[in-house]
């Protein structure tokens, strides 16, 4: 890998897999694409979540789709790449990978992982990578109502059973009590030990022994039972977790998985997902809190809340249920930033043309009712980023937004500048267009330098990324110079619908409706 450089050759003749703009008249500035097509044998990426290190690195992390852009129920992993200045030198890991479907291989019926989101601890330097992750056949529109854990004595444990019927929970009568040395017996739920026993990453064994089954999608190939997987002995709920790992020598390794449900998941929730991206560090008397946002369909409608830790993720709570007015119909992925004062502003999809926000004053625990930034016109049904800056600008704090801006389409990719002013108003002032065709999930990360990454997705199923600058007037640029040619211009009609909208939006807000 190159390191960073100024060359005077012609674009023509760097390697295509760099993204080399021009800046002045011969100069440009090197930085590579993290998860192009073909990296680590996959053709298709989605789900970029960044993140600045403490000690200026960068990491990046997306689901390794392989072959296709299909969500969960679907075979997808999760890769993580990490650079020591976030332009080159990417170095991948692997943290969550199932092996019951051959990579690069379209299985529905595969266990996935879906949607990382990560954070890092100011204090301990510690990372937490945390991801959806569902049984063979389990994904957003298939999974159960439930947590997936039984009650044993007062402790909560993850169920297992030897029915093909995973769907229902009468059928579960094992459970997997306490690891220790990295292995796990299984219990029956009268407290009996059976000849099985699951290792820290899940995996069967009998009678101390491991236990193989068929890969599907390859020859022949046998893989060890996992209790995610339909054709194991043993298998868990068809219920959505969230999992969790961390790594402590900045993305190197990574630890073995904690499953979060047991302590955050209610039992009316049959999804729980993380909103991918990244989490959020806040000071609460002098301890840190680490914030990730949630959200389910519990209810009528999808819902975000928080979920935390005081205790550098040794245990996690969940943070109340939040509100929306009735014009933004729903809220879900969401990203969270810092006011002057100490509020939280968490940003959200929604079903509406804006981005929503709500305020917490508690640390995260609990928000206002949700309503439209109606200066951020936007594809509310879309993943956006927020993120605060180092920057000032007339002694005003400035936060970075990033999103689609077209109503009707995931497409018109923009990156928004504000300015936070008094009473927690932001004015936004600038405004740079990525482009006026495909865009859809984003996040947004100040580099050690300053200077801004932006991991995208540009195309279905392909991320690229993207080093921006920003002037001391609040100009956004390309790092090089050149703002991407923006020709958006739509037809009559369109600029008509557009105006009615408005004048709708302005009639929601006077009667309160927003």
């Amino acid at each position: 890998m190159k390191k960073i450089l100024s060359v005077l050759f012609s674009m023509a003749m760097l390697p295509s897999v760099l993204c080399v703009p021009t800046f002045a008249a011969d100069t440009v500035t090197v930085y590579e694409q993290p998860f192009d097509a073909g990296i680590l044998g996959c053709e298709k990426f989605r789900i970029p979540a960044l993140l600045t290190l403490n000690d200026g690195s960068v990491l990046a992390a997306a689901d390794l789709r392989y072959n296709h852009g299909s969500d969960s129920p679907q075979n997808i992993d999760t890769v993580v790449a990490v650079s020591k200045d976030g332009y080159t030198a990417w170095e991948y890991a692997i943290p969550n990978h199932f092996d019951d479907c051959a990579d690069g291989k379209t299985d529905i019926n595969s266990a996935s992982f879906i949607d990382p989101a990560v954070i890092q601890s100011k204090q301990t330097g510690r990372i937490f990578l945390i991801t959806d992750v569902f049984p063979s056949g389990g994904g957003y529109p298939t999974v159960k109502t439930g947590t997936g854990f039984v009650t044993i004595d007062g402790v909560k444990r993850l169920a297992l059973t030897d029915s093909d019927n995973i769907s229902s929970f009468k059928n579960f009568s094992f459970y997997i009590s306490d690891f220790k040395n990295g292995f796990a017996q299984i219990m029956t739920l009268s407290g009996e030990k059976t000849a099985y026993t699951v290792d820290s990453e899940y995996r069967l064994y009998k009678d101390g022994e491991a236990i193989y089954c068929n890969q599907t999608g390859s020859d022949g190939v046998r893989v060890q039972q996992s209790v995610f997987s339909t054709n194991a002995d043993l298998t868990v709920y068809l219920t959505c977790y969230l999992w969790l790992r961390y790594s402590d020598d900045n993305g190197k390794t990574w630890s073995a998985p904690v499953i979060l449900s047991s302590q955050v998941k209610n039992d009316n929730e049959g999804f729980l997902g993380i909103c991918p991206g990244k989490g959020f560090i806040y000071q609460v008397d002098g301890n840190e809190r680490i914030i990730f946002t949630v959200y389910d369909n519990a209810g009528v409608r999808e819902n975000v809340s928080t979920i935390y830790s005081d205790n550098n993720g040794a245990t996690w709570h969940r943070g109340a249920e939040t509100k929306c007015k009735s014009a933004l119909r729903k809220t879900s992925e969401s990203q969270i930033v810092e006011l002057p004062d100490g509020t939280l502003r968490m940003f959200a999809r929604n079903a509406y043309d804006f981005v929503a926000y709500a305020d917490s004053t508690d640390g995260g625990i609990s928000w206002s009712a949700f309503k439209a930034d109606l200066d951020l016109r936007a594809n509310g049904n879309c993943m956006l980023s927020f993120i605060n800056t180092s920057k000032e600008i007339d002694g005003k704090k400035v936060v970075l937004g990033s999103f689609a801006s077209d109503t009707e389409a995931r497409a018109d990719g923009i990156v928004k500048l504000g300015l936070v002013g008094e009473s927690n108003n932001i004015d936004w002032i600038s405004t740079y267009h990525i482009n006026d065709g495909f865009f859809a999930y984003s996040c947004l990360t100040e580099l050690s330098d300053g200077n801004i990454g932006l991991l995208y997705e540009d195309e279905p199923a392909h991320i690229s990324y993207m080093v921006l600058t920003v002037s001391d007037s609040g100009e956004i640029s390309e790092i090089n110079g050149n703002n991407a040619e923006y020709q958006y211009s739509p037809n009559f009609c369109r600029r008509l619908l557009d105006k009615i909208k408005e004048f709708i939006v302005k009639l929601q807000v006077f009667f309160d409706v927003l």
